[in-house]
């Protein structure tokens, strides 16, 4: 490698054209973190050549690196480099001078357009009337749109657009009122004076460092040692890196490959943060982690998942093109975990599994949903989806511990792709049976009785204690209930005896007990029962839940179609208490059982 320092006007004074390859991520800077402090360093170096003169000692500002590797040229054409690393800054710079030149055209300040005409496009005799090669900077397929309606003048919503747009703005601003926070700036400089020093200390004091690349040099490697720390790359953006690095090792034609299997990746949804546990991951990197789970058979850890990406790579010997056409078939697997129609039992599924929030659960799935029907049947695969659900919530009713679900649906991963694909329900349901440790028993009808009557259920996160109480009363409704569907997350969860039951006279323990402190004690825990618990809307939840057990029951049948309070109300008595709360939680029991059969 060569390191050099060199000034803006040494990057861009030349005919060149910075590429930004596929395999690096999307422009991703924004005002915050980025064009705001650029816009102030820049000013402030224009500020002080306007006090001292450019011949005063200026101090320089350094904007960081870039790394690049010279490419072939074709004739006459511009210097074609690669930008290996650092193409955010270059991209920001070749933007903020295209804001400066568009300024001074506005302003009709000639001799700094003309000035800086050959920093922001190359010669047409060079660019020959071709896109691609008239700016100085040519981006990734996903910018490149943007960047050229940025440098055109163009006000759209595309990241280079608003970029030039703040840049234009703070010029303009600037040009007409320096500083008015500023004691030293006494605004006797026109807005051309400004325009000078703006330019000056863009040409002369702004500075970067070059590293150039020998053809010894692994750019690959070189990447990766300079963003494993502090850049903030996910891995994902590595992945896609050494994916279209090795499109280019194998002579693949990089640009079809991302258009017909990266492109997608490119929209928002895939970088929305998604709950991994403690931590949020961004969904493309949560999805990439699931794949190569699914191809290795393996657990793959977060922190490992470039590592062991390629580790795949160099044993499965695959090309570019095959792992990125499987990449892409998976994720439309998976995007299709969010599309089913609504009340169907795949519908039903993922919702509730979303509520549970076990991603370790989903390499499983996209095994099985990534099997053509033809190897394994809907109704097989369903079957699956039936046993994994029941163990879950079976689960989460008994509040087991989910640590150890890593390496337990590893486990069923590897049972599920052990033998045909057309009996890996079978494969599945044995092995959850066959687990005996607290740590991943499936428990059993008389351990969802036991639990349902003595486990403080209410300690649950409240989302998934209402997936219970919904799935009953729409197993009871028999085909749906439209409130709890349209409800969702609205629904409240509600204690029938209420919480506050010893400031309540109408609540109180009944007289002449043996022992009233052990009585409460047993009411303190028996109320936090799922017995003892139903849905409600939260008007209704307001004013119901300290009344007489008498007026709740009317509020109840006044404000609510819920299945499951209908049946309570037809079944009530004059009083609600601990017995009532044993006899109700045994008839939810079995509900439980009846819907999550083992």
């Amino acid at each position: 490698m060569e390191a050099t320092t060199v000034e803006l006007r040494g990057l861009f004074d030349t005919d060149v054209r910075y590429l930004v390859p596929i395999y690096q991520r999307n422009y991703m800077w924004d005002e915050t973190d980025h064009w705001k402090p650029l816009w102030i360093d820049v000013r402030n170096v224009a500020e002080d050549i306007l006090e001292h003169g450019p011949g005063a000692e200026i101090v320089d500002h350094y904007l960081g690196a870039i790394v690049c590797e010279q490419e072939a040229s074709v004739g006459l054409d511009a210097k074609a480099v690669n930008v290996i690393d650092g193409q955010q800054r270059l991209t920001t710079l070749a933007l903020f001078i295209g804001a400066v030149h568009a300024v001074c055209s506005a302003r009709d300040f000639q001799n700094y357009v003309d000035l800086l005409a050959p920093m922001v496009e190359n010669k047409p005799a060079i660019s020959g009337g071709r896109i691609e090669h008239v700016y100085k900077v040519w981006p990734n397929p996903a910018n490149r749109e943007g960047f050229v309606a940025a440098m055109r003048g163009e006000t759209g919503e595309s990241r280079p657009e608003r970029a030039m747009h703040y840049f234009s703005h703070q010029i303009s601003s600037w040009l007409d009122t320096g500083l008015e926070e500023d004691p030293y700036d006494d605004h006797a400089n026109t807005p051309e004076e400004r325009m000078l020093a703006l330019i000056t200390g863009v040409l002369r004091y702004v500075k970067i460092v070059k590293i150039d690349l020998k053809p010894s040099d692994n750019a690959q490697l070189i990447f990766e040692a300079l963003n494993g720390r502090g850049v903030k790359l996910t891995d994902a953006d590595l992945i896609r890196n050494a994916l279209f690095r090795q499109a280019e090792d194998e002579k693949i034609d990089s640009e079809p490959l991302y258009e017909l299997f990266w492109k997608q990746f490119d929209d928002d949804r895939w970088s929305k943060k998604i709950a991994h546990g403690r931590h949020q991951k961004d969904r493309l990197t949560l999805f990439v982690n699931q794949w190569l789970s699914v191809k290795t058979l393996g657990e793959v850890p977060a922190s490992a998942l470039f590592r062991d990406y390629k580790s795949y790579v160099k044993s499965s010997r695959f090309s570019a093109d095959v792992i990125a056409r499987d990449i892409a078939e998976y994720a439309r697997v998976f995007d299709g975990f969010d599309s089913f129609p609504s009340n169907t039992r795949e519908w039903w599924f993922f919702r509730r599994l979303n509520e549970m929030d076990l991603t370790t659960v989903q390499p499983v799935l996209l095994y099985l949903f990534g099997r053509e029907c033809s190897s394994l049947d809907s109704d097989r695969r369903i079957r699956a989806m039936d046993a994994i659900e029941s163990f879950l919530v079976r689960r989460l009713v008994t509040r087991s511990t989910t640590r150890g679900y890593g390496a337990l649906f590893v486990e069923v991963l590897q049972a599920a792709a052990a033998g045909n694909p057309a009996d890996s329900d079978n494969r599945i349901v044995d092995l959850l049976k066959s687990k005996k440790a607290e740590t991943d028993e499936w428990p059993t009808d008389q351990q969802i009785r036991s639990s349902v009557l003595n486990t403080n259920i209410y300690k649950l996160k409240q989302s998934r204690l209402k997936l219970i109480l919904e799935a009953i009363d729409v197993h009871r409704s028999r085909g749906g209930n439209t409130e709890t569907i349209s409800l969702g997350h609205s629904l409240w969860i509600e204690h029938l005896l209420p919480q506050s039951w010893r400031t309540e006279p109408s609540w109180a323990l009944a007289r002449g007990l043996d022992d009233p402190s052990q009585a409460a004690l047993e009411r303190d825990h028996k109320i936090h029962t799922l017995g003892n618990l139903t849905l409600t809307t939260s008007k209704l939840d307001i004013g119901l839940s300290n009344k007489p057990w008498n007026e709740k029951l009317a509020q109840l049948q006044l404000h609510t179609s819920l299945q499951l309070n209908r049946d309570l109300i037809a079944s009530a008595t004059t009083v609600w208490n601990e017995e009532k709360i044993a006899e109700r939680g045994l008839h939810l029991a079995e509900d439980i059982i009846e819907i999550w059969p083992r």
